[in-house]
């Protein structure tokens, strides 16, 4: 079960008791199969968004009345899979829902790409929900982006791109690059593959990374391979470690733009006969909850993912209120995550 999902469920235990009846930690931990740490973690975060009140052993519900609805807030996100199905932007429609709550605010809708597509369909969207703000989670070049970037407003983008002029929350990937360079060549690789679905800042901080440890920077080792629809799927992560395991000089570790890319070439790897780390490093990006699951778990690169869904909503509530504000670029922080696929404990 999904945070979201309990904390919901918890929420509704509480408006079915009588006003001060206290909802025990133990109670809810054996109800939901988890640590009371877990349930008093859920408690704090509710109890700071204003929904329930804490006590020692337990909760119960918030005499704070609930915020009026100060507006509406429309989700696109630009992928071409399922919108419940991607395990990063999974979490941050988790902090963009978390934030909208507690300001106030409601979501008129989640689409993905695949909805809205063309200018059509783009034309649709904006006849059929009332909404006064638009968060964009990724970037694309579609005419379906473009017209509503020239038709509507206010819109903060959640992207990896610079160069647009809208609030943009932002994740430091370069620099989360050339740490996992860095690290990879203290282990003493030497030759260092990589596989994308695009070269954009992580890959930049790659090369980067290559050029400050003085290792090689060969085209064939670096693998930015064209995603099909539904994006960066594992199956792009087992292309590109087909492609560079029959290289003539092979790679030492492989350094993955993503998790799920990571998760596909580690299992192309094992199924072919090379043992991870042992014959070969793997290291992923974006730290999805998967990534700890992996045999053996993956080093990888942790982004905020639910803080930056937060500030996503925090952002365009500004802007909804404040239609003059200045555009802000955030960038969030990132950090390495040491577990034995790169071949160090952690």
């Amino acid at each position: 079960m999904k945070k979201f999902e309990r904390q919901s469920l918890i929420l509704e235990r509480a408006q079915d008791t009588a006003p001060q009846e206290l909802l025990s930690t133990r109670d809810l931990a054996q109800q939901f199969a988890v640590s009371e740490t877990t349930i008093r973690r859920d408690f704090q975060e509710m109890a700071e968004a204003g929904l329930i009140q804490r006590q020692y052993g337990g909760a119960y519900q918030s005499k704070t009345p609930q915020a009026t609805n100060r507006g509406h807030v429309g989700v696109l996100l630009v992928s071409r899979i399922d919108k419940y199905r991607d395990p990063f932007y999974n979490m941050v429609l988790e902090g963009v829902d978390r934030a909208l709550e507690r300001l106030g605010y409601q979501i008129a809708f989640v689409k993905t790409l695949h909805e809205v597509d063309t200018t059509a369909q783009a034309s649709q969207l904006l006849d059929a929900y009332a909404f006064n703000g638009l968060i964009l989670l990724g970037t694309a070049g579609s005419d379906s982006i473009r017209y509503l970037r020239q038709r509507f407003s206010p819109i903060v983008t959640m992207t990896d791109k610079h160069d647009i002029e809208d609030d943009l929350v932002l994740f430091d990937g370069a620099r989360g690059m050339r740490l996992m360079v860095k690290h990879l060549a203290d282990l003493g690789h030497r030759r260092l593959g990589f596989i994308a679905g695009y070269d954009d800042i992580r890959y930049d901080g790659f090369l980067e990374g290559l050029a400050a440890c003085g290792l090689e920077s060969a085209p064939s080792l670096h693998q930015i391979l064209q995603p099909g629809p539904s994006g960066w799927t594992p199956d792009l992560g087992e292309r590109g470690a087909n492609n560079l395991m029959g290289l003539d000089r092979k790679p030492d570790a492989i350094v993955c733009a993503s998790d799920r890319l990571a998760i596909g070439a580690m299992r192309w790897l094992q199924s072919s006969g090379y043992q991870v780390p042992h014959d070969i490093a793997v290291t992923g990006f974006d730290n999805i909850p998967d990534s700890d699951f992996t045999y053996p778990p993956l080093t990888t690169v942790h982004v905020h993912k639910v803080r930056m869904g937060e500030i996503a909503a925090e952002r365009i509530a500004k802007r909804i209120e404040n239609p003059d504000d200045l555009f802000l670029k955030i960038t969030t922080p990132v950090s390495l995550v040491l577990r034995q696929s790169c071949g160090s404990q952690p």
